[in-house]
């Protein structure tokens, strides 16, 4: 047996033990109550470029990207059934006119190779849904996106929401408008809204509130996001970076809501 070969069977091997362990975790941790839908606010992906010298506008997203893949399928052998994933805020678009073309083309990018994987297959029961302004971007962007909403509606064993060009402030100004107009072509008296009604309207009306909050790279805020849905939300902090956000990472996000489960239902019940 050759080198190459050595190498390749070691391979083999560390990577079934790897999955086993990581099968072995999270059946100990489904002994507890698991989030029915988690968020995560991806912060970080510029700062983890500089911490490792990485050049180019585009090379810490695109580690932010290799992330989203791994942090998905660890959601989805663990059974969260919901995941959203805060891509791209409003106040994203002051950065500098050339970084943000590279996060849109960065985005484009992966969004048609979905498209690709969708068309054969390969998205193993996920659901993609985009929520934000979707008006706000470009022809081509908006197109992609639509398309792929549509290819994986079917889809019911993970379902993904993607906010692009996000913001709590406009969604809820969207919402009030579609309910005003809703309600003027159902009736002649004065609009008299509830809070039902602007709930539907939401960008995120498909899914439900999160349970847990995950935010990466530190911050204690959350930066516009999702403010209406998360008021009887658990927030986890992380020190790790969104690229550098692994395993451990989420275990520990998740036993931490384990251990909260008394005092958050006993919040809701007084909500």
């Amino acid at each position: 047996m050759n080198t190459g070969e050595e190498v390749g069977e070691f391979t083999q091997i560390f990577s079934a033990l790897v999955s086993l362990m990581r099968k072995f975790i999270f059946r100990v941790l489904c002994a507890g109550p698991i989030p029915t839908h988690i968020s995560f606010i991806m912060d970080g992906n510029r700062r983890f470029a500089k911490k490792y010298n990485l050049t180019g506008l585009d090379a810490g997203h695109r580690a932010g990207f290799v992330s989203v893949t791994y942090v998905l399928q660890y959601c989805k052998e663990i059974g969260v059934p919901y995941v959203t994933l805060y891509a791209f805020g409003i106040d994203n678009f002051k950065r500098g006119p050339e970084e943000v073309k590279c996060i849109m083309d960065l985005m484009l990018e992966k969004v048609e190779l979905t498209i690709d994987q969708a068309l054969t297959g390969n998205l193993n029961g996920v659901r993609i849904i985009f929520a934000g302004d979707l008006n706000s971007l470009n022809e081509r962007f908006r197109a992609a996106t639509q398309k792929l909403m549509e290819l994986t509606e079917e889809n019911k064993d993970l379902i993904v929401v993607v906010c692009v060009a996000y913001s709590t402030s406009q969604e809820i100004v969207h919402s009030i408008r579609e309910s005003c107009m809703r309600k003027c072509k159902t009736g002649d008296g004065p609009v008299v809204l509830e809070v039902s009604d602007v709930e539907e309207c939401m960008y995120t009306s498909a899914v439900p509130d999160p349970d847990l909050v995950i935010r990466t790279g530190g911050g204690d805020r959350l930066s516009n996001f999702m403010t209406w849905q998360t008021s009887r939300s658990l927030l986890h902090r992380t020190e790790a970076l969104w690229p550098e956000l692994g395993l451990w990472h989420l275990v520990w996000a998740i036993l931490k809501f384990q251990r909260m489960q008394g005092y958050l239902q006993k919040k809701k019940k007084l909500d």
